[in-house]
């Protein structure tokens, strides 16, 4: 005989699925197999089947549901599986071998595998485990909160075995796996951050950097959003980490080639400024023409989202855009503001054009969300410009924390690069400008709700 608490709640004999009855019987059984061999009180079944004040009949209708349960686990051969619902004064008791239950063969399946240490091991163990899952806990029992408790305690203990699971693969390095195993569960849960990080690892390690760095942007903005708070340490730590690997990739792609990058005069740029997503931008300088520049160097930092699927129209300011950071007329870096009001799509223009032109960039394509009008707090420029220094190269101790020194920094590694600086989501001009890179050959693209006529009026 099993009994499942791991999908909807079921009892299986020899004979085939029992019939349970309504809901809170359903609920009773559940509520005993949750703790089983030990003694519930009446009492604490009532609070758990009435949400609201149970009504005065609530005790019979308990004692009710119990016989009932007895009556059909004695038809389904419970004796046979030393399995007794035995009566207690005004407590009960399901007795029973405990493996016979479905969250407890789980539990025990997790707790035998050793993703780290074991692997190998690790594997089939969790993914048996996993296949004892039938669909969310608890499904068929009341939806008072003792219950709903329970219900998340258990799909915790799932989110946990499918990391483990991820974490094992990845060790193997079976990151294909990893990835595959953590993708449903991060879409299905995408505010649990350890989760996130562990898929951005394994994606990354599938050589899909924009899928993982997107990853990261997309709950940054859902934490933001819905919770006011920025990432916590484990998936910062995940992107900090693809930042530092991506830049140890080029120091070792530089020393290994011994190569320096080429220039000429014609690779200077100019600057732009730019108006609205519905005006076209007004000129700008530019560095060597964003149509047939050199092809991206595969070491070089691309930070970009991954392009807007089923991007349609915004031609003309797709044209305004190449117009203002390609104009060659005023030895300055070019710098466009791409404005408009909430979801009109500033964001997909200004991405759609930064792939595009992606071989104008050989140096690298950086990519921030400075989140100027969500919830939370903005991004304080200091946290960018650490990401970015980090994905230039920078060794983490060597990043300074102060906002002006990290700008300084930056500008200084920028200066003879050519690189594509996109800022998304910029609330005020003193939001942008510590971040603008000020190399002669690197573009700047900044989204905003705002036109940020100061920024264009002094940069």
């Amino acid at each position: 005989m099993d009994f499942s608490l791991l999908g909807p709640i079921a009892v299986t004999s020899g004979s085939g699925q029992l019939s349970l009855g309504p809901a809170k019987r359903r609920s009773v059984l559940a509520l005993l197999l949750l703790q089983p061999n030990t003694t519930v009180p009446l009492e604490q079944l009532i609070d758990s089947l009435w949400e609201d004040e149970p009504p005065e009949h609530a005790r019979t209708v308990v004692q009710g549901h119990v016989s009932r349960l007895r009556a059909t686990l004695a038809e389904g051969g419970a004796d046979a599986y030393g399995i007794e619902l035995a009566t207690h004064g005004s407590a009960y008791l399901l007795r029973l071998p405990e493996e016979l239950i479905d969250a407890h063969r789980f539990g025990e399946l997790v707790a035998l595998a050793r993703p780290e240490a074991a692997p190998a091991d690790a594997v089939p163990l969790l993914r048996e485990a996993l296949g004892l899952w039938r669909g969310p806990a608890l499904t068929g029992t009341v939806t008072s909160p003792p219950f709903a408790a329970a219900a998340h305690a258990l799909e915790e203990r799932r989110l946990t075995a499918v990391e483990a699971l991820g974490r094992a693969h990845g060790t193997l390095g079976e990151h294909e796996q990893a990835a595959a195993v953590l993708y449903s569960a991060a879409v299905n849960h995408p505010l649990r951050e350890g989760l996130i990080a562990g898929l951005m690892r394994a994606l990354f390690r599938t050589g899909r950097q924009s899928d993982a760095l997107e990853w990261f942007h997309r709950t940054r903005r859902l934490l933001n959003e819905e919770l006011g708070v920025d990432p916590g340490e484990r998936l910062r730590s995940a992107y900090e980490e693809i930042l530092r690997a991506e830049a140890a990739d080029r120091r070792g792609a530089g020393s290994a080639t011994g190569r320096t990058p080429q220039r000429s005069a014609g690779d200077s740029a100019g600057a732009a400024a730019a108006g609205g997503e519905q005006v076209p931008a007004q000129g700008g300088a530019a560095g060597s023409g964003a149509r047939g520049g050199p092809g991206r160097a595969p070491s070089a930092p691309r930070l970009l989202p991954r392009p807007p699927a089923r991007f349609l129209g915004r031609q003309d300011q797709l044209a305004a855009l190449t117009d203002a950071l390609t104009d060659r007329t005023t030895g300055e870096s070019p710098l466009a503001v791409v404005a408009g009001p909430a979801g009109v799509g500033k964001t997909a223009c200004a991405v759609q054009w930064a792939h595009q032109y992606a071989a104008a960039f050989p140096d690298g394509q950086l990519f921030a969300d400075l989140r100027g009008f969500g919830e939370g707090d903005e991004a304080a420029p200091a946290e960018i410009l650490r990401d970015f220094l980090l994905a230039l190269g920078t060794p983490p101790e060597r990043v300074p924390t102060s906002a002006q020194a990290a700008s300084a920094l930056f500008r200084s590694l920028v200066a003879e690069r050519r690189l594509l600086v996109v800022l998304d989501h910029a609330r005020s001009s003193a939001q942008v400008r510590p971040l603008l890179p000020g190399g002669l050959a690197c573009a700047t693209v900044v989204t905003s709700r705002s036109r940020l006529d100061g920024l264009v009026a002094t940069d």
